[in-house]
């Protein structure tokens, strides 16, 4: 019978807990004859420690908003100062409940003493500020000192006392303990050695058949899906090798779909909207004959439509071969400012119909990268025509380029209506546009920053968007030199 992964889990850790249960059995067998001295250190010295530790913080306090309070005269800091004193107060009466010999009660009522005298002369300087009453500064904050002072050094000398005090205790305990200790470190080593051991041996059956199906997961996301599992001598990783083996088929059925289907687009789709487009402009140029106005425009709106609609064949054609590995990039070391003037120089008309300004700074002395320029092209009047797109009329576009570290930094900003939040990172998947009530500007086919995001991450780099809402939005990507 094959144990399950549950069953090989529980049985190591019943075996790791009751060694570990051994060890402390006996650790506790042999600690019990110092247990009343760890306890006096536990819950008077380390108690009135840090009960010490909260009394000088709560008095650095009331001295930081007193000082404050005198020179800023803000009587709201005055009401912190109280805050600090009830604090040190409560904090007080708490050492006393613990203190456990008459020299530390001496020394808790000296800080009282003195504590109590700095807070009344703070009270008193408060009130004569508030009445505008004079009063001798200079000898109010020598005496407010001197007290501090004192209370400074006798939260000192409890500290120094329950030191002392925790160290002789400490020092017993480790004579008490000597002679367990050696016994119980080799215990605890053995447990510790037996657990390491055990938890390999079963992480490892675990872990060895997962390695293999996350190299196998890594060959299929480049596109192999002709690969399959051996079985596993655990039953889930085995029925999960099952599901993985279908997964393979399915997968490798649905790929050579997808290629039926690019084959499809390509010559079903393609051929007839070229013989449309032919059709419309030969009746333009009269072969069959004069035609009216009317049909003048509606065969100019047939061709428009036409040349949108093999364009958006084309853009689906492009991303299905991206996503699939499968388009070819001719990667040549060239310079991209050319590009960049290029695409203005194509997107200037249309920036000039709605009299939008551009707004241009290229960097001096970028260096050549290796790159499809065609395809570099193509992201970069689609970024520079979305802009021009979103931008209202009579709006700036700022494009600018700059070597950054070992990258060349292209950005497109516009002073459209932004993005939406909620938009801003899902708007590099395919198909998704971002709406805007109220706007006209003419939706496209969502492909667009898609087709951007697989060329520049094809060449290397990144690609994001920043959000400005109603202010426009940049977006920017990154080309490794």
């Amino acid at each position: 019978m094959k144990l399950t992964i549950f069953s090989r889990l529980v049985i190591g850790y019943i075996i790791i807990l009751s060694l570990a249960a051994l060890a402390n059995i006996y650790s506790i067998y042999q600690l019990r004859s110092v247990n009343e001295a760890t306890r006096s250190v536990l819950e008077i010295d380390n108690r009135l420690l840090d009960l010490q530790k909260k009394l000088t913080d709560s008095l650095f306090s009331q001295m930081r908003y007193e000082k404050k309070c005198i020179v800023m005269k803000d009587y709201t800091l005055y009401d912190q100062f109280l805050v600090a004193k009830t604090d040190f107060d409560k904090n007080l009466k708490k050492a006393f409940l613990t203190a456990d010999s008459p020299r530390i009660i001496e020394l808790l009522k000296r800080v009282k003493q003195f504590q109590h005298r700095y807070q009344f002369l703070v009270g008193e300087e408060v009130e004569n500020m508030k009445k505008n009453r004079s009063y001798n500064q200079t000898l109010h904050t020598e005496k407010k000192e001197r007290n501090v002072n004192k209370v400074i050094d006798g939260l000192k000398q409890l500290e120094e006392y329950s030191k002392e005090n925790t160290y002789n205790k400490i020092k017993q305990l480790d004579i008490t303990v000597a002679q367990s200790r050696s016994v119980a470190l080799i215990m605890i080593s053995v447990t510790l050695l037996l657990g390491i051991l055990i938890s390999i041996i079963i992480t490892r059956t675990i872990t060895k058949p997962l390695s293999v199906m996350k190299r196998k997961t890594q060959e299929i996301a480049e596109g192999n899906f002709n690969i399959s599992l051996e079985q596993s001598d655990l039953p889930e990783i085995a029925e999960l090798a099952d599901a993985f083996n279908v997964m393979c088929k399915r997968l490798e059925e649905v790929d050579e779909m997808k290629s039926d289907f690019l084959s499809v687009m390509s010559h079903e789709l393609r051929t007839p909207l070229t013989s449309i487009k032919e059709g419309a402009n030969l009746l333009l140029e009269g072969v069959g004959g004069k035609i009216s106005e009317k049909q003048e425009r509606l065969l100019n709106i047939i061709a428009e439509e036409d040349k949108r609609l093999v364009n958006l064949v084309n853009s689906l054609l492009d991303l299905s071969k991206m996503e699939a590995g499968m388009m070819s990039y001719n990667y040549e070391k060239k310079d991209i400012i050319p590009l960049i003037k290029g695409a203005l120089v194509e997107i200037l008309p249309l920036a000039q119909a709605k009299k939008i300004k551009f707004k241009v700074e290229i960097g001096n002395e970028l260096p050549s990268i290796k790159m499809d320029t065609g395809m570099i092209s193509r992201a970069l009047r689609n970024l520079i025509g979305n802009a021009v797109k979103f931008t209202p009329s009579g709006g700036l576009i700022g494009v600018s380029t700059r070597l950054k570290d070992r990258w060349i930094e292209f950005s497109v900003s516009d002073t459209g209506p932004g993005i939406p939040e909620q938009d801003l990172v899902r708007i590099f998947d395919k198909y998704r546009q971002v709406g805007f009530p109220g706007s006209d500007q003419k939706k496209g086919t969502g492909l667009g920053l898609a087709i951007v995001k697989h060329i520049i991450t094809a060449h290397g780099g990144k690609v994001w968007g920043e959000n400005k809402p109603g202010a426009g939005s940049t977006f920017i990507f990154l080309l490794p030199v």
